[in-house]
């Protein structure tokens, strides 16, 4: 019998601590309680999406309601060796959990907040694109990594959610080094499958209780979803992702690669939904289950290319690009500091006192820029 992969799926509309909690308890239950994922003597890290300094609401970051919860389940199991961080592209992670009003002073539950800015070089001879990795030093202790991701749209990869947030166990100087390395969407999908292959990712957890749709990762709008999803399948949490919103999981990168190397499974099909709403937790037809909780409205704003093609130069010309909103400008130049091309794409070419300028002959469409940007003065057009 082909082996299937499952995904829990928890209706949840409120980030009250302890609904949450119970929410997350119920998910992780259904696939057959935390106890199947960790062991008590482990070292155990969380990983939250702390992407950038950003308000609660704005729905940019894992919602703490969520984290906290999940921490609080493994200290509760019985789990001593928790720690929780993420290392973001711009800034640090302390300065991401103070704006989230994380009080990094006292554990949460147990669970001390690192800084993951020390970088240690891991080799992976086994990797399929990516042969080493400059992993934060406390990936390399963690004897299991439960990643908590953030349900969003992405100007690269068209989402972002289970598969690609681990990228954040990399020190984040090093992560525009990633995108000059790999500099199409299909090529940096497979270094981030690689990432999977290479690290004790335990189990994923994903944050749709109100996702980001528009312009995401960093500047979208917040967009109640009201799910939690659960699964050792990163690749079929973000199938089901698609399914909701209106994409072929076979134009994001993450799917299409992780599939194919093997780290999960975009096939339908192949995924056994078991929900927990108010009537309790059951299996559910998966095309039922879409309909149910499917957002048609929701933006996406991408341009949607086979994920294999994504490097030819006639896609590279019919795809989106960063465009800078010269109203939301404040000449603070985040995004020529991070563009990691050599020479810079965007530069401050028309002087100090007027917005940066893109040379697109040199731009790789990385999205560093959009991302990073603390106004949302960035956004994806065509090119």
């Amino acid at each position: 019998m082909e082996e299937h992969s499952k995904v829990s799926v928890v209706v949840c509309s409120t980030y009250d601590e302890e609904i949450v909690y119970d929410a997350v308890c119920k998910g992780i239950d259904a696939l057959g309680g935390i106890g199947k994922f960790v062991s008590k003597n482990e070292s155990i890290l969380v990983n939250p999406n702390f992407l950038k300094t950003a308000d609660v609401s704005s729905a940019v970051a894992t919602h703490p309601a969520v984290l906290k919860a999940v921490l609080r389940l493994l200290w509760e199991y019985g789990c001593r060796k928790t720690v929780y961080g993420d290392s973001p592209g711009n800034g640090t992670g302390a300065r991401v959990a103070d704006k989230l009003e994380i009080d990094r002073s006292e554990p949460i539950y147990g669970a001390e907040f690192v800084p993951m800015t020390k970088e240690v070089r891991t080799e992976f001879p086994d990797g399929m694109t990516e042969k080493e990795f400059y992993f934060a030093e406390e990936v390399t202790k963690a004897d299991s990594i439960i990643n908590v991701c953030k349900m969003k749209t992405h100007a690269l990869m068209l989402i972002t959610g289970a598969v690609k947030n681990p990228f954040g166990l990399i020190c984040g100087h090093r992560k525009a080094m990633q995108h000059v390395k790999y500099p199409n969407a299909s090529l940096f999908a497979r270094m981030l499958v690689d990432i999977h292959r290479c690290v004790p990712l335990r189990l994923h957890i994903m944050d749709g209780i109100v996702a980001m749709e528009g312009n995401g990762p960093g500047a979208g709008t917040p967009r109640p979803m009201n799910l939690l999803l659960f699964s050792t399948d990163p690749v079929a949490i973000d199938t089901i992702f698609c399914h909701l919103i209106g994409i072929d999981p076979a134009d994001v990168p993450t799917n299409f690669q992780g599939d194919a190397m093997g780290i999960g499974t975009m096939d339908k099909s192949k995924i056994d939904i078991l929900l927990t709403d108010e009537s309790g937790t059951h299996p559910e037809d998966f095309d039922q289950f879409c309909e149910k909780y499917e957002a048609p409205d929701f933006n996406t704003i991408c341009t949607k290319a086979h994920p294999e093609f994504k490097g030819l130069k006639l896609i590279d010309k019919l795809s989106s690009r960063p465009v800078i909103n010269k109203k939301k400008c404040v000449l603070c130049g985040v995004c020529v500091d991070h563009c990691p091309v050599p020479g810079k794409a965007v530069t401050f070419a028309d002087g100090r006192d007027k917005p940066p300028v893109y040379d697109y002959s040199k731009c790789i469409g990385c999205f560093c820029c959009q991302e990073l940007c603390p106004q949302k003065a960035i956004e994806v057009g065509r090119r």
